[in-house]
């Protein structure tokens, strides 16, 4: 209710002031509570995990993640890792996710057919990946465990120093992924699953090389990011020059860095045979004047991966991308069917939910 008058104003500022001083002192009270919780298992023996039956991983930035059993209580901060849950069949652990599922309509209208929690928007959303964690939205969920991406760095130290288990995903080649979905695989009781999906994808990734490793004349791909970002790309050592690769073309940035920025004149000098979209109308390439030089601007040569879900380099899907971009780029393979793959990858890695995804 709007306030009006001098005195009016200061009882709502003296409020909000009252406000955050009490979120303040609770998120204190928590501090404490859980350090001398974590005291007293530490000195009764209570609720550790002990050498003989802990599960103990590694995650992404080198660090142990010890639990004394399967997590019951997983709040996921990053799409990716999220998907991986699904694929697991380890959903039913989930209690918090990343706000984003809900803002971003595409990714709302898959995660929600995955999930009737989701669909009905009834799952907690105690952050989002990029930016911001909402710790005492996530200390009111009660987890035993929380995947968050490695550069929330902040969230994470104080997760940790509550005695929360924090696992850190952001993988940058398909070894580290393979090696997140089998460690979450362990933390969550479904290292079985984990080795399926793995020995699955494995055996996909060669099947797919063998078809495209005997390409001497490759096309170069640039690739632009979403949200109409043309200048924002991926480099040589990044998860799209790793798809590349697999689909027997030549990533036409050069540079080593993951994520780099660029001028129009050095897309201009590249000159890419292709230039690949992600959750990007073409019409925003084609508008900018000064590529109007580029033969793939000129031979209109430009394709969106959509519907984006189907093709997350962040997730074991990047197959299906490499095939598909495979096939822009040289023309339809009588080894690469896109349907039949598609059906194929998505049964294999999500099982009965495909069926769903695939409607």
């Amino acid at each position: 209710m709007a306030t009006i008058g001098g005195s009016g104003q200061q009882f709502s500022e003296a409020y909000m002031t009252y406000l955050n001083e009490m979120i303040a002192v609770r998120l204190v009270v928590a501090v404490c509570a859980s350090l001398l919780l974590n005291a007293c298992n530490s000195e009764h023996g209570e609720g550790m995990a002990t050498a003989a039956d802990a599960i103990v991983v590694t995650d992404i930035r080198g660090k142990e993640v010890r639990l004394g059993e399967p997590a019951k209580r997983v709040i996921v901060l990053y799409q990716g890792a999220l998907d991986g849950m699904y694929m697991l069949n380890a959903e039913h652990t989930v209690v918090g996710i990343q706000n984003n599922i809900y803002t971003n309509p595409e990714t709302f209208k898959y995660f929600s057919k995955l999930d009737p929690r989701i669909a009905r928007k009834e799952m907690p959303a105690p952050g989002n990946w990029e930016t911001s964690t909402n710790i005492e939205s996530v200390l009111s969920l009660k987890p035993d465990l929380v995947i968050i991406a490695s550069g929330q760095t902040d969230a994470i130290r104080l997760l940790e120093s509550l005695g929360i288990p924090v696992f850190a995903v952001s993988p940058q080649n398909n070894e580290q992924l393979f090696k997140e979905i089998g460690n979450i695989g362990k933390l969550t009781g479904t290292q079985e699953r984990a080795m399926e999906l793995l020995a699955y994808t494995r055996r996909k990734l060669d099947e797919i090389a063998e078809a495209t490793d005997h390409i001497k004349q490759k096309k170069s791909v640039y690739y632009a990011w979403s949200g109409g970002r043309i200048y924002s790309t991926s480099g040589q050592n990044s998860r799209m020059a790793e798809c590349f690769l697999l689909a027997g073309v030549n990533n036409a940035c050069t540079f080593e860095i993951d994520q780099p920025n660029i001028n129009p004149e050095t897309l201009i000098s590249w000159d890419p045979d292709l230039i690949l979209l992600w959750s990007t109308d073409p019409q925003e390439l084609y508008d900018k004047k000064e590529l109007a030089v580029l033969q793939a601007v000129r031979n209109k040569n430009v394709h969106v991966l959509e519907p984006p879900f189907f093709y997350d380099p962040h997730t074991l899907k990047i197959m299906y991308a490499a095939i598909e971009l495979h096939n822009v780029a040289y023309g339809t393979n009588k080894n690469f069917d896109l349907e039949e793959n598609r059906r194929d990858i998505m049964t294999n890695l999500y099982g009965a939910k495909a069926t769903v995804l695939l409607e």
